[in-house]
């Protein structure tokens, strides 16, 4: 048999954790990103965690559904031994009460909130950049004092360049203060800007605390993870190298996403 170099760095990457595979699959505790199966948890919400769960999964992040009353999610979570270390809380609410979303956070034992997304009237110059740069740090200031981090995801917008050649994944980098704003690599997104993943994870050790694990086909759609393009040996070994706390499958789009994040977990299983 040909070892391939993805092959090649899945068994670094278990020779860096000194885990068996086995072992792996319980340490590396495999997330999922919760949007994946939004219509579903709006069909059934407690049935749709349960195969979560029974699939394999150990944690979950929420994207704005979380069942009728938190409480009661934060319990059917412990029962199914899943937990939630991370929620997406949305910018406008965070700039006007986050509050709101840190007791949210709290009452499901999460440790992240994350801003998701920035709408285009928000990001259109150097300016509306620093701005919200400035922003994110007051927030995230807030979030420390409660406990809690808040990380910023991004999509493929923040790698394209604005006016006189300005970046502003670079802006965010640099302009805000690592103790008040940590990051989650969309691995997908982030090379659908033309930027390398694993790369920007070892050149910023500090920054960077949890990553979406979602592929790419060759046509450039969403695919079930090792189904297309993306080096995820290489990435995983680089988010492990540079502090990365935790890891979820995201399917943006998926006609079945049920059979794909079983297929997405079954090849992380095999890399660890």
């Amino acid at each position: 048999m040909v070892l391939t170099r993805r092959d090649l760095s899945a068994v670094a990457i278990g020779a860096a954790l000194g885990i068996t595979a086995a072992q792996g699959r319980e340490l590396r505790k495999i997330g999922l990103q919760l949007y994946t199966v939004r219509d579903l948890l709006k069909r059934d919400f407690e049935a749709t965690l349960r195969n979560i769960a029974l699939l394999g999964y150990r944690e979950v992040e929420f994207a704005g559904i979380m069942g009728e009353n938190v409480t009661r999610t934060r319990d059917l979570l412990r029962h199914l031994d899943l937990a939630a270390p991370s929620l997406h809380a949305d910018y406008a609410s965070l700039r006007s009460n986050p509050e709101q979303s840190f007791e949210t956070a709290r009452l499901l034992e999460a440790g992240f909130v994350v801003c998701p997304w920035l709408d285009p009237p928000e990001r259109q110059t150097a300016d509306d950049w620093k701005r919200i740069c400035d922003n994110l740090n007051a927030i995230g200031e807030r979030a420390a004092r409660a406990g809690l981090v808040l990380a910023y995801h991004n999509h493929d917008f923040e790698f394209v360049d604005l006016a006189a050649g300005v970046r502003p994944y670079d802006l965010l980098l640099s302009r805000t203060d690592e103790r008040f704003l940590k990051f989650e690599l969309d691995v997908y997104w982030a090379t659908k800007g033309k930027a390398d993943p694993a790369p920007l994870l070892r050149a910023h050790p500090s920054r960077f605390r949890l990553v979406h694990l979602k592929d790419m086909a060759t046509d450039g759609s969403f695919t079930e993870i090792g189904n297309g393009t993306l080096d995820f040996g290489d990435i995983i070994e680089a988010a492990l190298q540079s502090g990365v706390e935790h890891f979820f499958v995201e399917q943006d789009v998926a006609p079945d996403p049920l059979r794909s994040i079983a297929v997405s977990i079954a090849y992380l299983r095999r890399l660890g």
